[in-house]
């Protein structure tokens, strides 16, 4: 499967795609993405899919993540 990225706040992610299985955890996706977007490491994230927050511990099919869902990248400022 195959999920998308959108940042809200951070203008370079615009639809960046990850291939994953709905058993990976969200985290492990998490990691893919700091690795592309290491400026992502300097602040504090949350995610959201389909208005709901995404439990980063748990896995794409345990957040009810699906096939091309879109992922909002959320920065929070301190």
């Amino acid at each position: 499967m195959t999920v998308n990225f959108v940042g809200i706040g951070y203008q370079d992610i615009a639809n960046y795609s990850i291939l994953c299985k709905s058993t990976d955890t969200f985290v492990k996706l998490e990691e893919i993405l700091y690795k592309d977007f290491p400026e992502l490491k300097n602040y504090e994230n949350y995610y959201m899919v389909n208005s709901r927050r995404i439990l980063r511990y748990k896995t794409l099919e345990e957040n009810q993540i699906k096939n091309n869902d879109i992922i909002n990248v959320f920065k929070i400022d301190n």
